[in-house]
């Protein structure tokens, strides 16, 4: 009884420490909003004002947003930290920091259960020891899992923003640990359906990394999913189905992005093979061609590839997403880099283990990338979210078993793991510096730093009604004016308009006195009086002439790159 007090106190630190790093300074690092973070946000207050989304849709569970038609739970998820702490960067994303801790303590759950129904278990469902595992400590083994994803440096990020892949993950998790209870309580099935039902309407990503884990369960377990009642199985189907179903119609309309960023949605050009045909003189449709140049050849060598890229060293552990910053730390993988030595250490002992756990495991690393490489992007620091999970079960499994090592009389392995502690606590500090220290300041573009300052410093110029010329851009600068002035939801409503662009989202052109338009120096149809407001590139310092005045130039928070320049019109001329 006194070692598993123990135990509960250590996993009420870890949930502590995990509430701690997501929590503080979570309004100011990241030290902006993204457009989707003030999409969100916005919407939640205009349901909270209205009950109606931006365009006067009444509580929709898709969100047209900006053409990317969001699925909206964590719209929903937003409204009471909205209402209590107002439309700020801290409400929104609460929620997600809020299913980051909640994560942390749903995988010691699982874990848990995994134990309880049989951790390392043969097909009967019992729990048979190797010899490797008698030193094993399972419940030591639930709290390492806790432990290191509430410090892991891709969970905690994710945790940080209002990112809809968290939340999505948190749900799934629940799922799964809802999953393992029905084995033992079948009524659990019909919550676990709730659940991963529910992710599916937090993240578009979800449509596949939840089918991923649903396939990988019932693969494992479909014996004993046979054996439960039959009322059971369709009452979990059915309210699955019903919930997510306005997501699968969503499919049949124009509401979704797969098209745009599918792998599949970007084949080579014709003159682009005909100019590799050419250079062996082989001709289309030849035997030549589908041998070494067919495009499902090319197709297979890009999905493989980036199936790599997600579990090379670069994305782990030493550059993490190298396509988009704002999706890791500066100069930091998704890892830190001392969990290579436990990743070999987990992987080892995962091999040479017995049972589904192991099968889950890897299916799950295996299968998870999915979504990510399945886009048209390299790597993906979003879209590959779930492979954290499984990553994290077997570093865990490593460190668990560095302290079977400290547990024996040798002197060299105490001295091992001693040497391990620092290094890792070293690292992990060096990841902290990284995160709240430079990112605000190095990684402050990635994050559309200035659009804020923007907004404030036009603000007296919106109310003496002066026409303004914002340089409009996919950053969707419409939306921060939205956030954070705080526009009246029942008036956007009424001249809420998005010209789409293709299959691609769309962008609003205009909002009251504001003209958001393309700049490009030098500017044209100049009126006096008005306001322009364009970055370095579209008004480079060195070139503003006597025809404008700067107001303000917006620095970036190294002080030394300007982010926008805010000038007024002198001279028509």
């Amino acid at each position: 009884m006194k070692n598993i007090f123990s135990y509960k106190k250590f996993l009420i630190i870890i949930i502590l420490v995990a509430s701690f790093l997501r929590f503080w300074k979570l309004g100011s690092v990241p030290n902006h909003l993204t457009p989707d973070e003030a999409s969100l946000g916005y919407n939640a207050y205009s349901i909270l004002k209205t009950g109606k989304d931006e365009y006067g849709k009444f509580l929709p569970i898709i969100f047209k947003s900006f053409g990317d038609y969001k699925p909206g739970l964590y719209v929903y998820t937003s409204i009471i930290p909205i209402a209590i702490f107002g439309l700020t960067e801290f409400a929104i994303r609460l929620p997600s920091a809020l299913a980051g801790v909640i994560g942390v303590f749903l995988v010691y759950l699982i874990i848990k259960k995994f134990i309880e129904v049989g951790f390392f278990f043969l097909d009967d469902g019992s729990l048979k020891q190797n010899k490797i595992d008698v030193r094993f400590n399972y419940q030591l083994f639930s709290l390492v899992v806790s432990f290191l994803l509430a410090i892991n440096p891709w969970h905690l990020h994710f945790s940080r923003g209002a990112w809809e892949a968290n939340l999505s993950l948190t749900l799934i998790l629940a799922g799964i640990y809802c999953f393992l209870c029905s084995l033992r309580r079948e009524g659990y099935l019909i919550v676990s359906s709730i659940f991963f039902a529910l992710s599916l309407l937090s993240y578009q990503g979800a449509k596949l990394s939840t089918f991923v884990v649903l396939l990988i369960l019932l693969l494992l377990f479909f014996k004993r999913i046979l054996k439960f009642k039959l009322k059971i199985l369709l009452s979990s189907f059915l309210i699955g189905i019903l919930i997510s179903l306005p997501l699968f119609l969503s499919l049949f309309g124009k509401t979704g992005r797969l098209q745009v960023f599918s792998l599949f949605s970007a084949p080579r050009t014709l003159e682009y093979k005909q100019e590799i045909l050419d250079q062996g003189n082989e001709t289309l449709n030849s035997l030549s061609y589908y041998l070494y140049h067919s495009e499902a050849l090319n197709f297979i060598r890009g999905i493989l590839g980036r199936w790599f890229n997600h579990f090379s060293a670069r994305f782990l552990f030493f550059e993490g997403d190298w396509q988009n910053e704002r999706h890791s730390a500066p100069n930091m993988g998704q890892f830190l880099v001392a969990d290579i030595v436990l990743f070999a250490l987990g992987f080892f002992y995962l091999i040479i283990s017995r049972g589904r756990f192991k099968y889950f495991v890897f299916l799950w690393l295996g299968l998870s990338p999915l979504p990510a490489i399945l886009s048209r992007d390299q790597v993906h620091g979003v879209r590959a979210l779930n492979m954290l999970v499984p990553l994290v079960f077997i570093s865990s499994l490593g460190l668990t078993s560095l302290f079977g090592l400290y547990q024996q009389k040798g002197i060299l392995q105490k001295l091992i793991l001693e040497i391990f502690t620092f290094v890792y606590l070293g690292n992990f500090v060096y990841y902290l510096d990284a995160y709240y220290l430079h990112l605000p300041i190095h990684d402050a573009q990635y994050w559309y730093y200035g659009y804020r300052e923007a907004v404030k410093e036009v603000q007296p110029y919106r109310v003496e009604n002066r026409k303004i010329i914002f340089q409009q851009s996919f950053s969707q600068p419409y939306i921060f004016f939205l956030f954070y002035e705080k526009y009246d939801p029942l008036l956007y409503q009424k001249i809420a308009h998005l010209d789409p662009i293709g299959n691609d989202v769309g962008l609003v052109n205009s909002m009251d006195n504001i003209e958001f338009r393309s700049l490009s120096w030098p500017f044209g149809n100049l009126e006096k009086g008005a306001i322009f407001v364009a970055d370095n590139i579209a008004a480079p310092g060195d070139l503003i002439g006597k025809n404008f005045k700067i107001i303000r130039e917006i620095y970036y928070p190294n002080n030394l790159d300007v982010a926008f320049r805010v000038m007024e019109v002198i001279d028509e001329k």
